[in-house]
Protein backbone atom coordinates (compact mmCIF):
# COMPACT_ATOMS: atom_id res chain seq x y z
CA UNK A 1 0.00 0.00 0.00
CA UNK A 2 3.25 2.85 0.79
CA UNK A 3 4.33 1.78 -2.20
CA UNK A 4 1.22 2.08 -4.38
CA UNK A 5 0.54 5.47 -2.39
CA UNK A 6 4.50 6.83 -3.32
CA UNK A 7 3.79 6.04 -6.37
CA UNK A 8 0.71 8.13 -6.44
CA UNK A 9 2.12 11.06 -4.98
CA UNK A 10 5.06 11.49 -7.91
CA UNK A 11 2.37 11.15 -10.55
CA UNK A 12 0.76 13.48 -8.85
CA UNK A 13 3.79 15.68 -8.57
CA UNK A 14 4.65 15.20 -11.87
CA UNK A 15 1.23 16.53 -12.71
CA UNK A 16 1.84 20.13 -10.84
CA UNK A 17 5.50 20.69 -11.80
CA UNK A 18 4.84 20.60 -15.09
CA UNK A 19 1.81 23.00 -15.30
CA UNK A 20 3.95 25.18 -12.88
CA UNK A 21 6.77 25.09 -14.90
CA UNK A 22 4.63 25.48 -18.55
CA UNK A 23 3.18 29.04 -16.67
CA UNK A 24 -0.31 27.38 -17.73
CA UNK A 25 -2.12 29.76 -15.22
CA UNK A 26 -0.47 32.55 -17.55
CA UNK A 27 -1.55 31.21 -20.24
CA UNK A 28 -5.31 30.80 -18.55
CA UNK A 29 -5.10 34.59 -17.98
CA UNK A 30 -4.55 35.16 -21.01
CA UNK A 31 -7.28 33.49 -22.76
CA UNK A 32 -9.95 34.85 -19.94
CA UNK A 33 -8.49 38.10 -20.50
CA UNK A 34 -9.18 37.80 -24.64
CA UNK A 35 -12.43 36.46 -23.99
CA UNK A 36 -13.45 39.57 -21.63
CA UNK A 37 -11.71 42.10 -24.20
CA UNK A 38 -13.86 40.33 -26.80
CA UNK A 39 -17.36 40.56 -24.83
CA UNK A 40 -16.42 44.53 -23.14
CA UNK A 41 -15.78 45.72 -27.21
CA UNK A 42 -19.34 44.73 -28.07
CA UNK A 43 -20.92 46.77 -25.73
CA UNK A 44 -18.69 49.28 -25.86
CA UNK A 45 -21.40 51.92 -27.31
CA UNK A 46 -17.83 54.46 -28.28
CA UNK A 47 -16.59 51.74 -31.06
CA UNK A 48 -18.13 51.73 -34.29
CA UNK A 49 -19.60 48.12 -35.89
CA UNK A 50 -16.50 47.65 -37.88
CA UNK A 51 -14.65 47.99 -35.27
CA UNK A 52 -16.50 45.57 -32.93
CA UNK A 53 -16.11 43.16 -35.52
CA UNK A 54 -12.71 43.25 -36.02
CA UNK A 55 -12.25 43.55 -32.13
CA UNK A 56 -14.57 40.62 -32.12
CA UNK A 57 -12.26 38.38 -34.65
CA UNK A 58 -8.86 39.47 -33.18
CA UNK A 59 -9.95 38.14 -30.08
CA UNK A 60 -12.06 35.05 -32.17
CA UNK A 61 -8.07 34.33 -33.20
CA UNK A 62 -6.30 34.66 -29.96
CA UNK A 63 -8.66 32.66 -28.59
CA UNK A 64 -8.17 29.57 -31.04
CA UNK A 65 -4.44 29.85 -30.10
CA UNK A 66 -5.16 30.41 -26.60
CA UNK A 67 -6.81 26.82 -26.33
CA UNK A 68 -4.21 25.36 -28.44
CA UNK A 69 -1.36 26.78 -25.56
CA UNK A 70 -3.69 25.05 -22.96
CA UNK A 71 -4.46 21.80 -24.91
CA UNK A 72 -0.34 20.85 -25.11
CA UNK A 73 0.43 22.14 -21.41
CA UNK A 74 -2.24 19.75 -20.23
CA UNK A 75 -1.30 16.68 -22.46
CA UNK A 76 2.26 17.51 -21.22
CA UNK A 77 1.17 17.37 -17.89
CA UNK A 78 -1.50 14.28 -17.83
CA UNK A 79 2.28 12.66 -20.04
CA UNK A 80 3.76 13.43 -16.46
CA UNK A 81 1.50 12.23 -14.29
CA UNK A 82 1.38 8.69 -16.75
CA UNK A 83 5.31 7.95 -16.48
CA UNK A 84 5.40 7.00 -13.08
CA UNK A 85 2.41 4.95 -12.52
CA UNK A 86 3.19 2.73 -15.63
CA UNK A 87 6.65 2.83 -15.27
CA UNK A 88 5.83 1.35 -12.37
CA UNK A 89 3.81 -1.55 -13.31
CA UNK A 90 6.47 -1.93 -16.12
CA UNK A 91 9.23 -2.67 -13.65
CA UNK A 92 6.45 -5.18 -11.62
CA UNK A 93 5.98 -2.71 -8.89
CA UNK A 94 2.76 -2.46 -8.94
CA UNK A 95 -0.35 -2.33 -11.51
CA UNK A 96 -1.60 0.90 -12.88
CA UNK A 97 -5.25 -0.28 -11.95
CA UNK A 98 -4.12 -0.16 -8.06
CA UNK A 99 -2.85 3.33 -8.18
CA UNK A 100 -5.82 4.91 -10.04
CA UNK A 101 -7.90 3.04 -7.09
CA UNK A 102 -6.20 5.09 -4.68
CA UNK A 103 -6.19 8.33 -6.29
CA UNK A 104 -10.20 8.10 -7.19
CA UNK A 105 -10.21 7.23 -3.08
CA UNK A 106 -12.35 10.51 -1.79
CA UNK A 107 -10.18 10.62 1.31
CA UNK A 108 -6.96 10.75 -1.09
CA UNK A 109 -8.13 13.34 -3.05
CA UNK A 110 -9.07 15.70 0.26
CA UNK A 111 -5.58 14.70 1.69
CA UNK A 112 -3.39 15.68 -1.12
CA UNK A 113 -5.46 19.24 -2.33
CA UNK A 114 -4.69 20.20 1.19
CA UNK A 115 -1.80 19.41 1.44
CA UNK A 116 -0.72 20.62 -2.19
CA UNK A 117 -2.23 24.01 -0.78
CA UNK A 118 0.17 24.07 2.20
CA UNK A 119 2.70 23.29 -0.05
CA UNK A 120 2.16 26.33 -2.25
CA UNK A 121 2.33 28.64 0.42
CA UNK A 122 5.04 27.51 1.73
CA UNK A 123 6.80 28.00 -1.04
CA UNK A 124 5.31 30.80 -2.21
CA UNK A 125 6.04 32.50 1.16
CA UNK A 126 10.13 31.47 0.57
CA UNK A 127 10.42 32.45 -2.75
CA UNK A 128 8.87 35.90 -2.42
CA UNK A 129 9.56 36.78 1.22
CA UNK A 130 7.65 39.24 3.58
CA UNK A 131 7.22 41.44 0.56
CA UNK A 132 5.71 38.90 -1.90
CA UNK A 133 3.58 40.73 -4.85
CA UNK A 134 4.05 44.20 -3.08
CA UNK A 135 2.69 46.76 -5.38
CA UNK A 136 2.01 50.42 -4.91
CA UNK A 137 1.29 49.59 -0.75
CA UNK A 138 -0.90 46.53 -1.74
CA UNK A 139 -0.56 43.14 -1.35
CA UNK A 140 -1.78 40.80 -4.17
CA UNK A 141 -1.97 37.50 -4.00
CA UNK A 142 -1.59 35.30 -7.67
CA UNK A 143 -5.89 35.28 -7.13
CA UNK A 144 -5.86 39.21 -6.72
CA UNK A 145 -3.54 39.26 -9.74
CA UNK A 146 -5.55 37.09 -12.10
CA UNK A 147 -8.22 39.49 -11.31
CA UNK A 148 -6.01 42.64 -12.13
CA UNK A 149 -4.95 41.95 -14.77
CA UNK A 150 -8.39 40.71 -16.32
CA UNK A 151 -9.63 44.18 -15.42
CA UNK A 152 -6.88 46.28 -16.99
CA UNK A 153 -7.30 44.08 -20.24
CA UNK A 154 -8.48 46.38 -22.41
CA UNK A 155 -10.35 49.78 -21.43
CA UNK A 156 -13.19 48.43 -22.57
CA UNK A 157 -13.40 46.29 -19.65
CA UNK A 158 -13.51 48.99 -17.45
CA UNK A 159 -15.81 51.29 -18.94
CA UNK A 160 -18.05 47.77 -19.46
CA UNK A 161 -17.98 47.68 -16.04
CA UNK A 162 -19.00 51.64 -15.40
CA UNK A 163 -21.87 50.90 -17.76
CA UNK A 164 -23.34 47.77 -16.00
CA UNK A 165 -22.95 49.98 -12.17
CA UNK A 166 -25.07 52.32 -13.89
CA UNK A 167 -27.93 50.05 -14.58
CA UNK A 168 -28.11 49.37 -10.63
CA UNK A 169 -31.17 50.96 -9.31
CA UNK A 170 -28.88 53.02 -6.13
CA UNK A 171 -27.09 55.15 -9.20
CA UNK A 172 -30.54 56.82 -9.76
CA UNK A 173 -30.09 58.48 -6.33
CA UNK A 174 -26.52 59.46 -7.36
CA UNK A 175 -26.31 63.44 -7.23
CA UNK A 176 -23.81 64.99 -8.93
CA UNK A 177 -20.98 65.50 -7.44
CA UNK A 178 -20.48 69.51 -6.98
CA UNK A 179 -17.30 71.68 -6.52
CA UNK A 180 -14.52 68.84 -7.09
CA UNK A 181 -11.68 69.04 -5.86
CA UNK A 182 -8.09 67.96 -7.75
CA UNK A 183 -5.01 68.07 -5.64
CA UNK A 184 -2.15 67.38 -7.42
CA UNK A 185 1.33 68.09 -7.57
CA UNK A 186 4.76 66.38 -8.91
CA UNK A 187 4.63 63.05 -6.82
CA UNK A 188 6.86 63.64 -3.10
CA UNK A 189 5.41 66.71 -2.66
CA UNK A 190 2.98 66.24 -0.33
CA UNK A 191 -0.26 65.31 -1.84
CA UNK A 192 -0.76 62.45 0.44
CA UNK A 193 -0.71 64.32 3.20
CA UNK A 194 -3.31 66.92 2.09
CA UNK A 195 -5.62 64.19 0.69
CA UNK A 196 -5.35 62.53 3.98
CA UNK A 197 -6.07 65.78 5.91
CA UNK A 198 -9.30 66.48 3.56
CA UNK A 199 -9.84 63.13 3.49
CA UNK A 200 -11.77 62.73 6.87
CA UNK A 201 -13.57 65.56 6.45
CA UNK A 202 -17.11 65.12 6.64
CA UNK A 203 -18.38 66.22 2.87
CA UNK A 204 -15.70 64.44 1.39
CA UNK A 205 -15.24 60.80 -0.81
CA UNK A 206 -12.17 59.69 -2.39
CA UNK A 207 -11.03 56.88 -4.20
CA UNK A 208 -9.67 54.33 -2.03
CA UNK A 209 -7.87 51.14 -1.90
CA UNK A 210 -11.25 48.86 -2.15
CA UNK A 211 -12.31 50.36 -5.46
CA UNK A 212 -9.17 48.27 -6.98
CA UNK A 213 -9.21 46.92 -9.71
CA UNK A 214 -12.52 47.68 -10.72
CA UNK A 215 -12.12 51.17 -9.97
CA UNK A 216 -15.16 52.62 -12.30
CA UNK A 217 -17.36 50.40 -10.83
CA UNK A 218 -17.07 50.92 -6.95
CA UNK A 219 -20.37 49.69 -5.70
CA UNK A 220 -20.39 46.98 -7.89
CA UNK A 221 -17.43 45.62 -7.06
CA UNK A 222 -17.82 46.81 -3.22
CA UNK A 223 -21.02 44.13 -3.51
CA UNK A 224 -19.40 41.19 -5.50
CA UNK A 225 -15.92 41.47 -3.68
CA UNK A 226 -17.65 41.17 -0.38
CA UNK A 227 -17.75 44.32 1.09
CA UNK A 228 -16.43 45.23 4.64
CA UNK A 229 -15.87 41.20 4.71
CA UNK A 230 -12.75 42.14 2.51
CA UNK A 231 -9.82 43.48 4.54
CA UNK A 232 -5.83 43.51 4.94
CA UNK A 233 -4.23 44.47 7.67
CA UNK A 234 -2.32 47.88 8.11
CA UNK A 235 1.39 48.08 6.20
CA UNK A 236 3.52 50.50 4.86
CA UNK A 237 3.35 51.68 1.12
CA UNK A 238 5.54 50.46 -1.27
CA UNK A 239 7.33 54.12 -0.72
CA UNK A 240 9.06 52.89 2.29
CA UNK A 241 7.84 56.19 3.82
CA UNK A 242 6.49 55.00 6.96
CA UNK A 243 2.83 56.14 5.83
CA UNK A 244 0.59 53.00 6.50
CA UNK A 245 -2.27 51.91 4.36
CA UNK A 246 -5.30 49.41 4.63
CA UNK A 247 -7.98 48.72 1.85
CA UNK A 248 -10.06 51.88 3.80
CA UNK A 249 -7.25 54.28 2.84
CA UNK A 250 -7.57 57.19 0.42
CA UNK A 251 -5.05 56.79 -3.00
CA UNK A 252 -4.72 57.94 -6.63
CA UNK A 253 -6.80 55.73 -9.14
CA UNK A 254 -8.44 58.59 -11.31
CA UNK A 255 -5.17 58.10 -13.95
CA UNK A 256 -7.20 55.33 -15.07
CA UNK A 257 -9.87 57.52 -16.88
CA UNK A 258 -7.72 59.81 -18.61
CA UNK A 259 -6.02 56.59 -19.75
CA UNK A 260 -8.80 55.72 -20.94
CA UNK A 261 -9.66 58.62 -23.24
CA UNK A 262 -6.59 60.05 -24.14
CA UNK A 263 -4.10 56.54 -24.63
CA UNK A 264 -2.44 58.04 -27.13
CA UNK A 265 -0.87 60.19 -24.82
CA UNK A 266 1.20 57.61 -23.02
CA UNK A 267 2.62 55.86 -25.92
CA UNK A 268 5.95 57.52 -25.92
CA UNK A 269 8.76 57.81 -23.61
CA UNK A 270 7.26 61.49 -22.08
CA UNK A 271 3.78 62.39 -22.29
CA UNK A 272 2.36 65.78 -23.84
CA UNK A 273 0.44 68.17 -21.61
CA UNK A 274 -3.88 68.70 -21.56
CA UNK A 275 -4.72 72.25 -23.27
CA UNK A 276 -7.46 74.07 -22.78
CA UNK A 277 -8.64 73.12 -26.21
CA UNK A 278 -8.32 69.13 -26.03
CA UNK A 279 -11.65 69.21 -23.97
CA UNK A 280 -13.20 66.25 -24.81
CA UNK A 281 -17.18 66.33 -23.73
CA UNK A 282 -17.40 62.60 -23.82
CA UNK A 283 -14.40 62.31 -21.34
CA UNK A 284 -15.97 64.89 -19.34
CA UNK A 285 -19.34 63.40 -19.24
CA UNK A 286 -17.66 59.91 -18.35
CA UNK A 287 -15.53 61.90 -15.19
CA UNK A 288 -18.72 63.41 -14.11
CA UNK A 289 -20.32 60.22 -13.41
CA UNK A 290 -17.44 58.60 -12.19
CA UNK A 291 -17.00 61.72 -9.53
CA UNK A 292 -20.56 60.87 -8.56
CA UNK A 293 -20.03 57.17 -8.34
CA UNK A 294 -17.82 57.48 -5.63
CA UNK A 295 -19.54 60.15 -3.55
CA UNK A 296 -22.30 57.43 -3.80
CA UNK A 297 -19.85 54.76 -2.62
CA UNK A 298 -18.83 56.55 0.25
CA UNK A 299 -22.15 57.59 1.26
CA UNK A 300 -23.38 54.21 1.60
CA UNK A 301 -20.12 52.53 2.82
CA UNK A 302 -20.06 54.98 5.92
CA UNK A 303 -22.05 54.90 8.88
CA UNK A 304 -25.66 55.09 8.92
CA UNK A 305 -25.12 58.34 11.45
CA UNK A 306 -22.85 60.13 9.47
CA UNK A 307 -24.05 62.88 6.95
CA UNK A 308 -24.11 61.77 3.54
CA UNK A 309 -21.30 62.91 1.34
CA UNK A 310 -21.28 65.69 -1.18
CA UNK A 311 -17.75 66.16 -2.73
CA UNK A 312 -15.02 65.05 -4.81
CA UNK A 313 -11.28 64.60 -4.00
CA UNK A 314 -8.69 63.61 -5.42
CA UNK A 315 -4.90 63.17 -5.23
CA UNK A 316 -3.69 63.04 -8.83
CA UNK A 317 -0.18 63.99 -9.42
CA UNK A 318 -0.79 63.96 -13.38
CA UNK A 319 -3.37 67.14 -13.00
CA UNK A 320 -0.57 69.09 -12.79
CA UNK A 321 0.38 68.14 -16.56
CA UNK A 322 -3.40 69.62 -17.21
CA UNK A 323 -4.37 72.60 -15.07
CA UNK A 324 -5.57 74.61 -17.79
CA UNK A 325 -8.08 71.72 -18.91
CA UNK A 326 -9.44 70.72 -15.72
CA UNK A 327 -10.30 74.85 -15.08
CA UNK A 328 -12.10 74.61 -18.51
CA UNK A 329 -13.74 71.38 -18.43
CA UNK A 330 -14.88 71.84 -14.69
CA UNK A 331 -15.32 75.24 -14.03
CA UNK A 332 -16.44 74.47 -10.62
CA UNK A 333 -13.33 72.70 -9.44
CA UNK A 334 -10.49 73.62 -6.63
CA UNK A 335 -6.74 73.09 -7.57
CA UNK A 336 -4.74 71.81 -4.32
CA UNK A 337 -0.95 72.50 -5.14
CA UNK A 338 1.21 71.49 -2.16
CA UNK A 339 4.53 72.97 -2.82
CA UNK A 340 7.79 71.60 -2.11
CA UNK A 341 11.54 72.75 -1.63
CA UNK A 342 13.05 72.21 -4.68
CA UNK A 343 16.24 71.05 -3.20
CA UNK A 344 13.99 67.94 -1.01
CA UNK A 345 11.69 67.62 -3.72
CA UNK A 346 14.41 66.69 -6.25
CA UNK A 347 16.06 64.34 -3.82
CA UNK A 348 12.92 62.77 -2.71
CA UNK A 349 12.25 62.16 -6.23
CA UNK A 350 15.62 60.37 -7.08
CA UNK A 351 15.49 58.41 -4.17
CA UNK A 352 11.78 56.98 -5.23
CA UNK A 353 13.07 56.54 -8.31
CA UNK A 354 16.03 54.31 -7.38
CA UNK A 355 13.91 52.46 -4.87
CA UNK A 356 11.92 51.82 -7.28
CA UNK A 357 13.38 50.80 -10.01
CA UNK A 358 14.40 47.91 -7.75
CA UNK A 359 11.43 46.96 -6.47
CA UNK A 360 10.72 46.93 -10.71
CA UNK A 361 13.41 44.70 -11.48
CA UNK A 362 12.92 42.25 -8.96
CA UNK A 363 9.08 41.83 -9.48
CA UNK A 364 7.41 42.79 -13.08
CA UNK A 365 3.40 42.72 -11.69
CA UNK A 366 4.63 45.79 -9.57
CA UNK A 367 6.14 47.89 -12.99
CA UNK A 368 2.43 46.10 -14.60
CA UNK A 369 0.32 47.88 -11.58
CA UNK A 370 2.05 51.06 -11.54
CA UNK A 371 1.75 51.39 -15.32
CA UNK A 372 -2.25 50.06 -14.90
CA UNK A 373 -2.93 53.02 -13.00
CA UNK A 374 -0.77 55.40 -14.56
CA UNK A 375 1.57 55.99 -12.18
CA UNK A 376 4.48 56.73 -13.85
CA UNK A 377 6.44 59.11 -11.54
CA UNK A 378 9.59 57.31 -10.87
CA UNK A 379 11.14 53.75 -11.59
CA UNK A 380 11.61 51.52 -14.82
CA UNK A 381 8.59 52.97 -16.08
CA UNK A 382 9.01 56.43 -15.85
CA UNK A 383 7.48 59.02 -18.32
CA UNK A 384 8.03 62.35 -18.09
CA UNK A 385 5.67 64.71 -18.42
CA UNK A 386 6.72 67.88 -20.81
CA UNK A 387 6.31 70.98 -19.49
CA UNK A 388 7.23 73.75 -21.68
CA UNK A 389 11.23 73.84 -22.23
CA UNK A 390 11.74 70.53 -20.38
CA UNK A 391 13.53 68.40 -22.84
CA UNK A 392 14.08 64.77 -21.38
CA UNK A 393 15.95 63.23 -24.03
CA UNK A 394 19.68 62.61 -23.00
CA UNK A 395 19.05 63.17 -19.74
CA UNK A 396 20.16 60.45 -16.97
CA UNK A 397 17.11 60.21 -14.19
CA UNK A 398 19.08 58.56 -11.78
CA UNK A 399 20.88 62.26 -11.02
CA UNK A 400 19.93 64.89 -8.98
CA UNK A 401 20.04 67.56 -11.42
CA UNK A 402 17.73 65.44 -13.95
CA UNK A 403 14.88 65.98 -11.08
CA UNK A 404 15.99 69.22 -10.12
CA UNK A 405 15.14 70.71 -13.83
CA UNK A 406 12.05 68.84 -13.80
CA UNK A 407 11.05 70.61 -10.64
CA UNK A 408 11.81 73.66 -12.69
CA UNK A 409 9.89 73.24 -15.47
CA UNK A 410 6.85 71.83 -13.60
CA UNK A 411 6.38 74.40 -11.07
CA UNK A 412 7.37 77.85 -13.94
CA UNK A 413 3.94 75.72 -15.28
CA UNK A 414 2.13 76.08 -12.03
CA UNK A 415 3.05 79.47 -11.30
CA UNK A 416 1.47 80.90 -14.65
CA UNK A 417 -1.79 79.46 -13.22
CA UNK A 418 -0.98 80.30 -9.57
CA UNK A 419 -3.81 82.58 -9.41
CA UNK A 420 -6.26 80.05 -10.25
CA UNK A 421 -4.61 77.16 -7.96
CA UNK A 422 -4.99 76.54 -4.49
CA UNK A 423 -1.14 77.03 -3.66
CA UNK A 424 0.15 75.36 -0.16
CA UNK A 425 3.81 75.28 0.87
CA UNK A 426 4.96 72.09 2.34
CA UNK A 427 7.28 74.32 5.16
CA UNK A 428 4.00 75.71 6.64
CA UNK A 429 2.18 72.52 6.50
CA UNK A 430 4.96 71.39 8.51
CA UNK A 431 5.41 74.11 11.01
CA UNK A 432 2.09 74.99 11.60
CA UNK A 433 0.03 72.66 10.16
CA UNK A 434 -3.49 73.81 11.74
CA UNK A 435 -3.11 77.43 10.93
CA UNK A 436 -2.40 76.23 7.06
CA UNK A 437 -5.25 73.51 6.83
CA UNK A 438 -7.81 75.91 8.60
CA UNK A 439 -6.68 78.47 5.58
CA UNK A 440 -7.29 75.30 3.11
CA UNK A 441 -10.61 74.42 4.67
CA UNK A 442 -11.76 77.91 4.47
CA UNK A 443 -10.81 78.45 0.85
CA UNK A 444 -12.88 75.25 -0.14
CA UNK A 445 -15.95 75.81 1.97
CA UNK A 446 -15.51 72.71 3.95
CA UNK A 447 -16.24 72.11 7.95
CA UNK A 448 -12.75 70.59 9.48
CA UNK A 449 -14.78 68.61 12.02
CA UNK A 450 -12.52 69.25 14.67
CA UNK A 451 -9.48 67.39 13.25
CA UNK A 452 -6.27 67.95 14.74
CA UNK A 453 -4.43 68.50 11.59
CA UNK A 454 -0.86 67.77 13.39
CA UNK A 455 -1.13 64.04 12.89
CA UNK A 456 -1.01 64.21 8.96
CA UNK A 457 1.81 66.00 8.53
CA UNK A 458 5.97 65.71 9.45
CA UNK A 459 6.88 68.78 12.10
CA UNK A 460 10.73 67.66 11.01
CA UNK A 461 11.94 70.94 9.18
CA UNK A 462 12.20 69.78 5.11
CA UNK A 463 15.92 70.24 4.48
CA UNK A 464 18.34 68.52 1.99
CA UNK A 465 22.32 68.80 0.51
CA UNK A 466 22.34 71.18 -2.41
CA UNK A 467 26.04 70.70 -3.49
CA UNK A 468 25.09 67.47 -5.38
CA UNK A 469 23.15 70.13 -7.79
CA UNK A 470 24.70 71.91 -10.68
CA UNK A 471 24.75 75.88 -9.19
CA UNK A 472 23.06 77.17 -12.25
CA UNK A 473 20.11 74.71 -12.07
CA UNK A 474 19.72 75.28 -8.40
CA UNK A 475 19.85 78.62 -8.97
CA UNK A 476 16.59 78.81 -11.16
CA UNK A 477 14.62 76.69 -9.20
CA UNK A 478 15.18 78.88 -6.10
CA UNK A 479 13.86 81.75 -8.23
CA UNK A 480 10.92 79.71 -8.75
CA UNK A 481 10.36 78.80 -5.60
CA UNK A 482 10.78 82.22 -4.03
CA UNK A 483 8.09 83.43 -6.37
CA UNK A 484 5.56 81.17 -5.60
CA UNK A 485 6.03 81.54 -1.62
CA UNK A 486 5.73 84.87 -2.05
CA UNK A 487 2.42 84.55 -4.25
CA UNK A 488 1.15 82.38 -1.38
CA UNK A 489 2.48 84.91 1.79
CA UNK A 490 0.46 87.66 -0.01
CA UNK A 491 -3.01 86.09 -0.03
Amino acid sequence: MILIVAVSLFAVGGFAFVLWRTNIFEAANDVVSTSMSGVASLVDSQLSDDAKEQAVRRAGLKLIVGGFNLAWRVILALAAAALPIYLAEFLGLTSSSAVFDVMLRLDYIVIVSVGAVVVAKVVQRFRAGPKAQEADGTLYSPVEQFVHNLAFSSPAVLKTASWAEEKLPSQSKADEARQPIFVTSLARGGTTAVLNALHDAPDIATHIYRDMPFMTAPLLWNKLAGGKKRGVSRRQRAHGDGLEIDLDSPEAFEEVIWKMFWPQKYQGASIPLWAAEEVDQDADQFMRRHMSKIVRARTVQSAADEPPKSRYCSKNNANIARIPYLLTAFPDCRIVVPVRRPESHAQSLLRQHRNFCAQQSEDAFIARYMGDIGHYEFGKIHKPFLFPGFDPAGQDADTPDYWLEYWTHAFRHVLEHKDKCILLLQDDLRASPGPAMMQLYQALDLDPGGQVFERYFHSKQDVAETGDFDPGKFRDATEVYDALKASVHKT
